[in-house]
């Protein structure tokens, strides 16, 4: 019995060191799925999965994405508006993402100008003067045609900017991860000392101390909680941190990341925006 409450710990710290950065991890996963249908030109589809993200977290640069979606296939009236629509929803924005923001909504408004305006066609008249030929009179010559100048196009082209250090939230939280699986291990080497110290001392008591006994034993029971809490943090440690990699070479993102705490909770959130 004793030893299945030690397992049941054990799988309970796991699965509370894991779950936040696998829910990380799923969120990353969807971010990059809605980045690659925007690229792609499959805009409705990237716009429903920066949705679904907002709805869940609330985060309002998901609409942010939402209009760089949109403005990235050409679809400048939706950009504007989830551009404006990001304004209000956005709280503590600093003053250069507003400028951005409103910059990236005069371009969008500057296409629109450029498709409203109608193509001019210039019309050639052909001047036919009458030519009389009475028999002193000149002949007349009809004045030279002139064609007015093409009109000009301007065509005004949208830069889209490049963010740098792609997956950069992700290796943090992967260091971040390994740091507190190696705090684990150190904790588990000290109780590990604490639980040798009491079994040496009842083993030369002639009459075993109770007390003693249970001080070693809820040693040696806390050693192995945090050697296994602590693998488990620095295996998930280093599976984001090769996320974070690979999410590097697939593309750039605005990357975040935050701390997550709560009742029986503790992690690290990773947020971005391309």
């Amino acid at each position: 019995m004793a030893t299945m409450r030690r397992l049941g710990v054990l799988i309970t710290v796991l699965l509370l060191l894991t779950a936040p950065f696998a829910h990380a991890a799923g969120k990353e996963a969807k971010e990059r799925a809605a980045r690659k249908a925007c690229l792609s030109g499959d805009y409705a589809k990237g716009v429903e999965l920066l949705s679904d993200l907002f709805i869940d977290t609330k985060d309002a640069n998901y609409i942010f994405n939402q209009a760089r979606c949109f403005e990235q296939n050409n679809r400048c009236e939706e950009a504007v508006s989830r551009f404006r629509e990001y304004l209000r929803k956005a709280s503590g924005i600093s003053a250069a993402d507003k400028v951005d923001t409103e910059k990236h909504i005069a371009d969008c408004q500057a296409l629109i100008g450029t498709k409203a305006v109608p193509e001019t066609k210039a019309e050639v008249a052909t001047v036919v003067a009458p030519i009389h030929v009475p028999a002193p009179a000149p002949v007349v010559v009809a004045p030279p045609v002139v064609v007015p100048p093409p009109v000009e196009q301007v065509a005004v082209a949208s830069a889209v900017p490049e963010v740098a250090h792609p997956g950069r939230g992700l290796r943090i939280a992967g260091i971040a991860c390994g740091v507190v699986g190696l705090a684990s291990v150190g904790t588990a080497v000290y109780f590990y000392t604490q639980a040798k110290s009491y079994s040496d001392k009842v083993s030369g008591q002639t009459v075993p101390n109770p007390s003693d006994e249970s001080a070693g034993k809820h040693a040696q029971t806390m050693q192995w909680v945090f050697y296994g809490a602590g693998a488990a943090a620095i295996a998930t440690g280093t599976v984001l941190y090769v996320l974070g990699w690979q999410a590097g070479d697939s593309g750039g993102a605005r990357a975040g990341i935050a701390p997550i705490f709560g009742p029986g909770v503790a992690g690290i959130s990773a947020q971005g925006a391309f």
